[in-house]
């Protein structure tokens, strides 16, 4: 999967498009083939290091994105577009 990746806290620039194995997909959790994603307020805070809920870096953002569902986990079922 491609994913924009926050390298260190800083300006835009330390923002990188890397190539990642995809996650697994556990019990209660979807993989979504993503078709659009933003970098939203919360992202832009990270990538500063003023979000205090956000992962460390190095750490994935995009924490809204639009596609279809691919795969679920265990104990469910589900085809079709999701927006999140």
């Amino acid at each position: 999967m491609r994913a924009v990746v926050v390298t260190r806290h800083g300006p835009p620039d330390v923002l990188q498009v890397e190539e990642r194995p995809d996650p697994p997909v556990g019990p209660g959790e979807v993989r979504v083939a993503v078709k659009a994603a933003g970098i939203n307020f919360a992202d832009t805070l990270a990538r500063i290091g003023l979000y205090p809920d956000a992962p460390k870096v190095p750490s994935v953002v995009g924490y809204e994105v639009a596609g279809e569902i691919e795969s679920v986990g265990g104990g469910w079922s589900y085809t079709g577009s999701v927006i999140g």
